[in-house]
């Protein structure tokens, strides 16, 4: 207080100015002009100390502190309720969650995280102080108006995390502010609209409201802000609020608490005070009791005369008048405007929801989950494979992205119900009965007591009908203190709650619930007997992949994105394929995921998350080879034995002896492919009538093309021919036989159709439902990506059937093509490679066959290839970019695969990266090849890896 500067500033005040700095009025950022011209001309015309802003948009707020600070004679302190960061007033701010919900969260490092964040927002829409945290303990469940603001109803835990907050922000150049002294969380009143009592005894203060400011003055607590509270047994004057009465704020606070940084009132404008005192009487009153500082003064010139009459009648003094002052300019100075600098304003509604407030806000929400049931541990949802889901949103008519996270898991059926139409719930609850579960979201409710919560009869009706008839797993979007009100939801198979109602926590509850994240929250205030405080079931996660920001998992969104999007639309624009879809997980969340372009160069049905496609050869890795692992991992299969070992119709010729482990690693002498399809038409083009009907029959049972269906056991004919195929040497040359064979392997070993065995065992347990062959069969055409106009074989376009023409002669069910699958999907299973065989807390394929396969097989042979899979080039550190078969910093021990029609996928375990491509650069025509020119699916998996923050 006795700096330089600040003895600089205080001697060329009169009092009337000293007194000024004490006087703060609001500020908006989207009123119109009037609005400004009156805080102007309180700058102008009576010095006044600093401003709390509330509403508006962070570039305009910026703009007008820049202006006000010009034309102020002392800098501008400036102020805000930024209890979850500055979008609690600007609409274009990224919202932190309640206090109440920080409040579950275990890991008090995320608080002191969420305090810097908060400060960085302040600092760049230039806000000095932060009116936060609320350190009041809400040990009244009615309480109207603290309630969600607070921490919770322990003193302890609301003290750990209020200090915490307070630490993060003041370390971080932002001031924080205790509040509502000595403490507001035992009301029932909202002093917005009338002057809360609170009749507690000073023993009891001392154990309960006060013990927050105690601690957290003891630990640099540097502003403590007064509330309009009554409190008889500590100050009997009538209708006196704390905010005015010179015994709380001098006796207790000051001499007592031993606090000596800044005083300063809630909100003058508040019925607490007003209803009560006249303007100006109230604001000499807060200043005489020892406030250093009136928020939201109405009538300044009111103030100022009611002050200098006490002046006059000596109620206060010059003395006191000075150290007031000279608080208010330490603060000043300690926030740097004894050197004031204009706000930046540039990129500033991008700074303040930057991937790393969006990231950690996510965090702070996936921490604060809450299991509350969970009977004979239902979740996380472990078996995927014929359980049948239906998902129900109350209060809601379309799909919500709770429903739609659910559907990414498992595919559901999705409900909605209005608990307002009892005509509805009967026929609903019919209908869920037939679910093995019922995955219900409670929306629409109410933060407010004196709403009761949203809670009504009829949401109580149908949740107790659907608990009653259905395997039920509720997630309530809501106030704790709700719960409380539903009995019926102490008999949900599982109850999940999120506190809150917004995108974060309904994305998260869904993953929750899923185990792709665990349940880590407890209760910060007691629901019932059942569910007191700090009452919460703990679960595993990771179990499945997580959906989150880059910046979760370590990268730069700002970067991926700017980079994936510039090549992709370079692609786009030089017509290197129709449309495309990209998606990247690192360290097992789902960080990148985006569909650009569309179907066809028509450009008339865009690309979406939902459609599927021709993935060529990636059905060697993500079908055949998964087979081949799975019976590996049983001990029915192993790479070392050979061809004729399993295949009997192979011993006597001369590839009975190939080894597998040569097959799966292509250098077993086979040619690179045969032309299949050209034995099936005649020289003129026209298709054989003997193999091919236009029409289904028993005869004619596989559908090659649309209206197209080949001969029965045609497919012995193409094993035939491949027997009398001639060997060459045996050194890497990629072949599509020895995957054509393999599913004869698979079928042999499991007994049953290779395809219905990889289905069961693998992308049913995985929730990939959307991985299939033959997609037109359950399919409808405008969810399918259509390849290639086949002019020379089956002569149309080439849609819901695939694209390889062995495949399609084969009845589009091959090891070597055929497979279609959504990208979702499909990153489950390259997921589940990623952790070595694992998903959904069940192996699915051994660790060390994992390991197995994706390792080199043939070093010395000048060979990359896994069995199976492909690898970086042997030399790929060495070679330049456009010559690899993938990204040049990609490991050694990453793996993957490309697919002729425009596919890639690739796994790195040591970056702990998964990626996939999907695109139909095929349509119309196969001999464009710019996709692989431009580089452009390698060029993508470089920028994942350049965006990871090191």
């Amino acid at each position: 207080m006795n700096h330089p500067w600040v003895d600089s500033v205080i001697n060329t005040l009169s009092t009337d100015q000293k007194i000024a700095q004490s006087i703060w009025i609001p500020a908006w950022s989207d009123r119109d002009s009037s609005h400004v011209s009156t805080i102007i001309e309180a700058i102008n015309k009576y010095g006044i100390g600093g401003l709390i802003f509330f509403q508006g948009s962070a570039k305009k707020q910026a703009v007008l502190i820049n202006q006000y600070q010009k034309i102020s004679k002392v800098p501008l302190l400036t102020a805000m309720d930024a209890e979850w960061g500055v979008g609690m007033r600007l609409a274009d701010a990224e919202k932190f969650p309640y206090q109440l919900t920080l409040g579950a969260i275990r890991n008090d490092s995320l608080i002191y995280s969420f305090g810097e964040k908060a400060a960085e927002q302040c600092r760049k829409t230039g806000i000095n102080i932060n009116l936060a945290p609320v350190a009041d303990i809400n040990n009244n469940p009615e309480n109207p108006v603290i309630n969600y603001r607070s921490f919770g109803e322990s003193r302890e835990n609301v003290s750990s995390k209020a200090a915490i907050y307070m630490k993060a922000l003041q370390n971080n150049g932002v001031m924080a502010t205790l509040k509502h002294f000595p403490g507001h969380g035992d009301t029932d009143v909202d002093s917005h609209s009338d002057l809360p009592v609170m009749r507690h005894s000073r023993e009891r203060l001392d154990t309960v409201e006060l013990y927050p400011f105690r601690k957290l003055i003891d630990e640099g607590a540097g502003i403590v802000m007064t509330a309009h509270l009554n409190l008889p047994l500590l100050d009997s004057t009538s209708n006196m609020p704390a905010s005015l009465s010179s015994v709380i704020i001098k006796d207790i606070l000051i001499k007592q608490l031993g606090f000596r940084g800044l005083i300063m009132t809630d909100a003058m404008n508040m019925k607490g005070v007003t209803r009560y005192f006249k303007p100006g009487e109230a604001e000499a009153l807060a200043y005489r009791a020892g406030n250093d500082i009136i928020e939201y003064v109405s009538e300044i010139e009111a103030t100022l005369s009611e002050i200098k009459n006490d002046i006059k009648l000596k109620r206060i003094s010059e003395e006191e008048i000075n150290l007031k002052c000279r608080k208010i300019l330490a603060l000043k100075y300690w926030s740097h405007l004894d050197k004031p600098e204009a706000i930046d304003t540039a990129d500033i509604s991008k700074d303040i929801s930057s991937g790393e407030i969006k990231a950690l806000i996510r965090d702070l929400y996936a921490n604060s989950l809450t299991l509350l049931r969970n009977e004979q541990n239902i979740l996380p949802i472990r078996n995927l494979g014929n359980i049948r889901i239906a998902t129900v949103a109350v209060n809601q008519e379309k799909p919500t992205l709770f429903q739609k996270r659910i559907s990414q898991y498992k595919n559901a059926d999705n409900y909605f119900i209005d608990p307002g139409k009892a005509g509805q719930i009967d026929n609903l609850i019919r209908k869920l009965s037939e679910y093995d579960l019922v995955i219900t979201g409670v929306y629409g409710t109410s933060q407010r007591p004196d709403r009761q919560f949203g809670v009504t009869q009829e949401l109580k009706n149908l949740l107790e009908n659907l608990i009653s008839k259905t395997r039920a797993v509720i997630t309530w979007f809501g106030n704790p203190y709700a719960l409380d009100k539903v009995e019926c939801l102490r008999n949900a198979e599982a109850l999940l709650l999120t506190y809150q109602e917004n995108e974060y926590t309904e994305d998260l509850a869904a993953q929750l619930i899923f185990g792709a994240i665990g349940a880590k929250g407890s209760l910060p205030v007691t629901v019932n007997g059942e569910w007191p405080y700090d009452f919460g079931i703990i679960t595993p996660g990771n179990l499945r992949m997580q959906y989150g920001l880059p910046e979760n998992a370590g990268l730069s969104s700002e970067q991926l994105y700017e980079r994936i999007d510039s090549i992709v639309n370079k692609g786009l624009d030089l017509k290197a394929f129709p449309g495309c879809e990209v998606m990247a997980s690192r360290k097992g969340i789902v960080i990148f995921h985006k569909t650009y372009g569309f179907h066809t160069y028509d450009s008339t049905i865009r690309v979406r998350e939902e459609d599927l496609y021709d993935l060529a050869s990636l059905t060697k890795v993500t079908a055949t080879t998964a087979g081949l692992m799975l019976l590996d991992s049983d001990g029915k299969f192993n790479p070392e034995e050979t061809l004729g070992h399993y295949l009997p119709f192979f011993r006597n010729s001369g590839m009975g002896n190939l080894k597998m482990n040569e097959i799966l690693a292509h250098q077993a002498g086979f040619k690179a492919w045969i032309p299949f399809w050209e034995q099936t038409v005649k020289k003129n083009g026209k298709f054989k009538k003997r193999i091919y009907s236009t029409s289904y029959s028993d005869k004619y049972p596989s559908e090659v093309a649309n209206n197209l269906f080949i001969r029965k056991n045609y497919s012995s004919r193409i094993i035939r021919t491949i027997k009398k195929s001639s060997l060459g040497e045996k050194k890497y040359l990629y072949s599509d036989l020895g995957f054509i064979l393999s599913p004869c392997i698979i079928e042999t070993l499991a007994g049953e159709r290779w395809n219905e065995f990889i289905s069961k065992n693998i992308y049913q347990k995985l929730g990939a439902d959307d991985i299939v062959f033959n997609p037109y069969i359950k399919y409808s055409p405008e969810r399918i990506i259509p390849t290639e106009y086949d002019s020379l074989f089956r002569r149309q376009l080439l849609h819901g059937t695939v694209h390889d023409e062995g495949a399609a002669i084969l009845g589009g069910i091959s090891g070597h093509a055929g497979l279609f699958s959504t990208a979702n999907d499909l990153m489950k299973l390259i997921e589940m490679y990623r952790r070595m065989g694992t998903y959904g807390g069940e192996p699915i394929i051994a660790e060390d066959v994992m390991r197995k396969y994706t390792s080199v097989q043939f070093p010395e042979n000048n060979n990359r290839r896994g069995l199976g899979f492909d690898k970086p080039l042997l030399n790929n550190y060495e070679v330049l970019p456009q010559n690899s078969n993938t990204a040049i910093s990609a490991s050694m021990s990453s793996f993957g695969h490309t697919g002729f029609t425009g596919t890639y996928v690739w796994v790195d375990p040591e970056y702990e990266l998964s990626y996939l491509f999907l695109s139909n650069r095929v349509n119309p025509t196969r001999n464009n090849n710019l996709i692989t020119e431009l580089n452009i699916r390698t060029n993508i998996l470089q920028a994942i890896y350049d965006s990871i923050v090191r």
